[in-house]
């Protein structure tokens, strides 16, 4: 804009000068070069003149700005003025205010203290004095054990004018054999013959014997001092629970036992477990009826192919970027509606159907590998099998080869099994895991809810990775983890070169609490749900695009 003034101006100059030297030639009749000298000294003083009037509005415009910025400097030399001093005062305040906040904190952290040493030794103190208590306490008393009302034998002594060291003991109970009602009759433990009543069947929850009759008097010998010994046995006796007086043998000529004691505890025990063993061994769990509605079911949906393939994203934390893929089957039925997982399954083990899915499912797994190893090379897919499929004869020699000769996909394709399939895998099982592992294949165990399992031999098999429940993890569900703290699980199976992947994450603060436990891979809806794989994809081949006249 200021250009196009400038031009304006110099022309307009330009005109005026030619303008008064027209007029000298004309008018005022001077010659030529005179009248054209004077137009230039004219054009000349104007132009002279606009330079002095710009020179000095530019002057003006340039003090102008500067004072502006005089004031602009002035304002923040105050600033900076105030900044310092706000800086100084907090350098000397700042020490102080930390000080006497932190001092309070210091005083209870060590008031805490002392109260835990104080906790601690208390809690010393208190299993000293249990296992004292415990050193003290009297032996246990003999477990089942029954009690038999019979008269005191020290009462019948006495009235029979006999020591108590002296008295016969009194007959011992008749064994309860489980099988036979009838019981056997004790053997005579005194010299005279006697017969004794026939005992009534016995009741073995409530068996009490009868009180046995009062043995003839004998005359008593020379008391010795070994009767001092003989009441200390008594002693234990009654503590623990036999009632009757110890005899010497020679005093009351007991004959010697019989080789199988009279009444045997042992014996009863025994015949109790082995009741309870052949209830157990009776007593079977019932096995699962067929589901013949939805045998029918995955029978139709294999036969008209309505099986499709879905995926499931594993994303690393905290950048949320996918990792891995893990693949589903899902069936359809005749309308189109899907079918649950957990409703078919049972069902296709049970009838024997399930290596038939197994199979469609590695078919379409190695077509979507194809896929993604085109686009990403460090693509992994987890595959799950059953464990009848290991020993399947139709179908796992087949893929044994077939994975043989294509072994490129051992480094992309992971074999998934449960805890509860790899605890119940046999040897042969174990032979086509083996068979697998030496072909370079990897393999995961899911579903995860016993955190003691040997995983350090679980590694050795071929298993790299683990899953975990994310609410295990972080303490909403209780799981078998003996020793194992759960946030100490990924360590363990990092120790043994595996990796922890947590699934079933389902909420934002599932996350917060799976970053403080230092998780680095991750699964579930909060990320992605399983979605169907595209139907080109599965062919091999893209689209077919649509025709501009159709």
């Amino acid at each position: 804009m200021g250009r196009t003034g400038t031009i304006f101006v110099a022309i307009c100059m330009a005109i005026i000068a030619l303008s008064s030297a027209i007029v000298l030639i004309f008018q005022f009749g001077r010659p030529f070069g005179e009248a054209v000298s004077l137009s230039l000294a004219l054009m000349c003083t104007m132009i002279l003149i606009h330079l002095l009037i710009g020179r000095a509005r530019d002057r003006g415009a340039v003090s102008v700005a500067v004072d502006r910025l005089e004031d602009r400097m002035a304002d923040l030399d105050e600033d900076v003025g105030n900044l310092e001093g706000r800086l100084t005062g907090m350098e000397h305040t700042m020490p102080r205010r930390t000080r006497a906040e932190i001092d309070p904190l210091f005083a209870e952290v060590e008031v805490l203290g002392t109260l835990v040493k104080q906790m601690a030794e208390a809690m010393s103190d208190l299993e000293t004095r249990v296992e004292d208590q415990q050193a003290l306490a009297p032996p246990p008393r003999a477990p089942n054990l029954p009690h038999y009302p019979q008269a005191r034998p020290a009462v019948q002594a006495h009235e029979a004018g006999i020591p108590p060291s002296y008295a016969p003991a009194p007959p011992s109970p008749p064994p309860y054999n489980p099988v036979h009602a009838e019981p056997r009759v004790p053997p005579q433990l005194h010299p005279m013959p006697q017969h004794e009543p026939e005992h009534p069947p016995v009741d073995h929850m409530n068996w009490q014997a009868p009180a046995p009759q009062a043995p003839a008097p004998q005359v008593p010998a020379p008391q010795s001092p070994e009767t001092h010994g003989h009441g200390d046995m008594a002693e234990w006796d009654r503590r623990y629970g036999v009632h009757g007086e110890r005899p010497r043998e020679e005093d009351t000529m007991v004959p010697a036992p019989r080789p199988e004691p009279a009444f045997d505890f042992g014996d009863e025990v025994t015949s109790q477990a082995d009741f309870q063993a052949k209830d157990v061994e009776t007593v079977q769990p019932p096995r699962p009826q067929p589901n013949m509605a939805m045998r029918e079911l995955i029978t139709s949906a294999l036969n008209a192919n309505r099986v499709e393939l879905h995926l499931q994203p594993i994303v690393t934390l905290p950048q949320r970027q996918v990792k891995y893929y893990e693949a589903f089957t899902r069936l359809r039925d005749a309308e189109g509606n899907a079918i649950a997982a957990t409703a078919f399954l049972p069902e296709a083990v049970l009838s024997g159907q399930i290596a038939r899915i197994d199979n469609l499912l590695l078919f379409r797994a190695v077509q979507v590998i194809r896929r993604l190893t085109s686009r990403n090379r460090n693509a992994v897919l987890f595959c799950n099998i059953s464990l009848v499929s290991l020993v399947d004869e139709t179908f796992f020699p087949g893929f044994l080869e077939f994975v043989k000769s294509n072994r490129d996909f051992a480094d992309v394709l992971v074999f998934e099994f449960s805890q509860g399939d790899v605890a119940e895998m046999g040897a042969m099982e174990l032979e086509s895991l083996n068979a697998l592992y030496e072909v370079g294949f990897r393999f995961s165990i899911d579903r995860i809810n016993d955190m003691k399992m040997d995983f350090n031999s679980l590694a050795g098999r071929g298993f790299k990775y683990g899953k975990l429940h994310a609410d295990y993890l972080i303490g909403r569900r209780e799981a078998k983890h003996g020793h194992i703290h759960p946030s100490d699980f990924g360590d363990l199976l990092h120790r043994y070169g595996m990796e922890l992947i947590t699934d079933h994450v389902e909420t934002e603060s599932q996350v917060l609490e799976l970053l403080d436990y230092d998780v680095k891979l991750a699964q579930g809806n909060l990320f992605s749900p399983p979605r169907p794989v595209r139907a080109e994809v599965l062919q091999g081949a893209p689209a077919p695009r649509k025709s501009a006249a159709g």
